[in-house]
């Protein structure tokens, strides 16, 4: 019988609304019977997930404390938190402040927060970092003393395509020497970490999951009243190419003029793509339906018509590491229709459609195609579940984690 370990994650923000595979992953864990420590930066109080209370996940969280905006309150704070390490753990906090020289200082001061939960020693068999960043002050805290115990991180999109380019193609040297075991969601971002000069022996591709049966299966029917409706989940962020989904969505109402577009979620580009609407006059078309919940979010799957997933790089080069909401709208029973950007083609099997990205005409004709297919015909989606099922099921994946952590432990 494999032994029980002790498991440490380290995130950001948790729980969080965009992250809830985390969730899933640690309480897979948990339901392992292995004990689990959480440290997080902080929490958003946004998330009401039922496996909080299952396995009371938030007693086994430690956030760092916050960190002041103002100069002189974060001056202060820092003070008080010095004294109190140096009393309680003195050596180990010389050695951070040894470290000061070889990182910013707004890195270290975020590093040093970090620490103070940290004080005395962290025994782990595994520690598990999600993000790049995260597993980057990992190690620095274990070369400090501060943790014991082997580092994973995954990487997700971002953090392998973006971090670097704002702070330089060596940010994760250290990280990628110091770090034991990597994990990528899809091959795409396997390839980027190889081009950042991560040892291919230390990467392992397990994707993000989700609970495949809770999305509800359901066979399209087709919708024969001539007023489908399309449906696009994500932030209001520039990736998401919701704004090319937009401008499509005029040459579609030619077609099906009482087309109707639902984007759920919220971010800070919803003001523009509001204006975008308005300036296209698709005000009785598009509906930004804000975030909604898991069974709020399944009833919208299977009273939609088509799920789009219109993303693009971006310009500081952020792209779809996986596209998570996939899974769940072919979980769900759905048709998608996607862009050939980042790790998207891994996540849909070939029954679905893909199209160059940032291409509106493209995009128009392939949703009038679709919803033309699926109002005569239907759409059984059995074959696309099945992908899901046997690629991305969390029951699945959250096995192939635990035996990656036994072979470090």
């Amino acid at each position: 019988m494999p032994k029980k370990m002790r498991i440490a994650y380290f995130l950001g923000d948790f729980p969080s609304t965009s992250e809830t595979f985390v969730l899933n992953q640690i309480a897979g864990v948990m339901e392992a019977g292995h004990k689990v420590d959480i440290h997080a930066w902080k929490d958003l109080k946004q998330v009401k997930h039922g496996l909080l209370a299952k396995y009371k996940i938030l007693q086994y969280v430690f956030y760092r404390p916050a960190v002041p905006d103002g100069k002189v309150l974060r001056i202060l704070k820092f003070l008080l938190l010095l004294c109190a390490m140096l009393l309680s753990d003195g050596r180990r906090t010389w050695t951070l402040f040894a470290m000061r020289k070889h990182m910013p200082l707004r890195e270290w001061i975020e590093l040093f927060f970090i620490a103070f939960p940290l004080r005395g020693k962290q025994v782990y068999d595994v520690i598990h970092a999600h993000f790049g960043p995260n597993g980057l002050m990992a190690v620095r805290l274990r070369q400090a003393g501060f943790l014991q115990g082997k580092i994973v991180t995954s990487f997700h999109g971002f953090d392998a395509n973006v971090v670097p380019n704002i702070l330089g193609k060596d940010y994760y040297r250290t990280l990628f020497e110091q770090g034991e075991a990597f994990i990528v969601s899809s091959l795409f971002i396997r390839e980027r970490l190889l081009q950042l000069g991560c040892d291919t022996m230390k990467i392992q591709r397990i994707p993000v999951g989700v609970e495949v049966q809770k999305w509800g299966f359901k066979t399209c029917e087709g919708n024969t009243a001539e007023n489908p409706t399309i449906i696009s989940v994500g932030r209001l962020v520039e990736v998401k190419g919701f704004t090319y989904a937009i401008a499509a969505l005029p040459y579609v109402k030619e077609i099906f003029p009482q087309v109707k577009y639902q984007v759920v979620g919220d971010g800070p580009l919803r003001a523009q793509l509001q204006q975008q609407v308005m300036g296209l006059g698709l005000q009785d078309c598009v509906h930004f339906c804000g975030a909604k919940s898991q069974d709020e979010l399944i009833k919208m799957y299977h009273d939609a018509d088509l799920f789009v997933m219109p993303s693009v790089r971006s310009v500081d080069g952020a792209e779809e590491g996986q596209g998570m909401v996939l899974l769940e709208a072919q979980a769900a029973g759905l048709p998608v229709l996607a862009t050939y950007s980042g790790g998207i083609p891994e996540s849909v099997p070939d029954t679905n459609v893909l199209v160059k990205e940032k291409d509106v005409e493209a995009l128009a004709q392939a949703m009038i195609v679709c919803l033309k297919s699926y109002q005569l015909d239907g759409y059984d989606g059995y074959a696309a579940y099945e992908f899901i099922q046997k690629n991305f099921d969390i029951d699945i994946l959250n096995q192939k984690l635990l035996k990656l952590y036994e072979a470090l432990a």
